[in-house]
Order: C-alpha cells, then structure tokens, then sequence
C-alpha cells in the first residue's frame, strides 16, 4: 500500500496503517511533512513542546527522547496504535517506510486514496513540518 500523506489528519492515517500493518501489509507514507494534526495551532505546539522538553532533573540526558522530525514524528504515532508486545511490534514495523518527500524512486508509482481521512479545511489545522520547525527540527 503506497500513500501519499499530504493533508490527511495524522491520527486517522495512523489508525488505518496500523491495521493494514498488523493484517500483513507493507506499506509506504510519503510527505509525511504534510499530516496535518487538527486543532488549535498554540495548543498542538504546546503540547509537543511540552513533550519535547520533559527530562529527568538529577540528569537531563535521561528522560524520553522525542524526534523533530517529521516522518518519525508520524512513525512513533503509528507505532503507539500496534500492539506493545516488543517481538510483535519490532517484527510489524519493519514493514513500514515513511519519507517526507517523494523520493526518486517512488516518483513513477501510483498512491492509493485513503477514505475518510482528509483534512476539512475549515478547521483550524497545522502541519507536522510546522510544528518541527516550532520545535527546532532540521532535515
């Protein structure tokens, strides 16, 4: 299954990657810069930054490590929704590549349309590569 990411909401997409994942499918994301994530603008921003920021006091190299970057942004939201078994999860991820771009080699294949995961407009929406920016991501 090969998708093309641009304006489709990041936690729909995610939720029917999942599936077709666990079901056995390889599956192929690209512009991944172009999920957009539904909501208020300062909210989405604060909430990652939040995340981005959190750390252990007695050593802040500890703590979790979250990535800002957008195809690996989009990457841990899909691997959130597959089963937390780590031989199962490992063994299912590696049947999904994400790329924020079209690359070279991808650039003659045809995309599949997911249904009922556009972006309606008149909501207020950002973009993962947005909020990677906001959070100072560089790729």
């Amino acid at each position: 299954m090969n998708v093309d990411a641009s304006k489709l909401v990041a936690g729909r997409l995610s939720s029917i990657v999942a599936k077709k994942m666990i079901n056995g499918e390889t599956v192929v994301i690209v512009n991944a810069e172009n999920v957009v994530l539904v909501g208020r603008r300062e909210e989405i921003v604060a909430k990652w930054k939040q995340r981005v920021d959190a750390r252990v006091l007695s050593n802040p190299h500890f703590g979790p490590k979250y990535e800002r970057i957008p195809s690996r942004m989009l990457k841990r939201m899909i691997k959130g929704m597959l089963p937390n078994k780590k031989t199962t999860a490992a063994r299912i991820m590696k049947q999904l590549k994400i790329y924020n771009q079209i690359p070279k080699e991808l650039t003659q294949t045809k995309f599949e349309e997911v249904e009922g995961v556009k972006c309606n407009e008149k909501h207020d929406f950002i973009t993962l590569a947005e909020v990677a920016k906001l959070l100072g991501g560089k790729w």
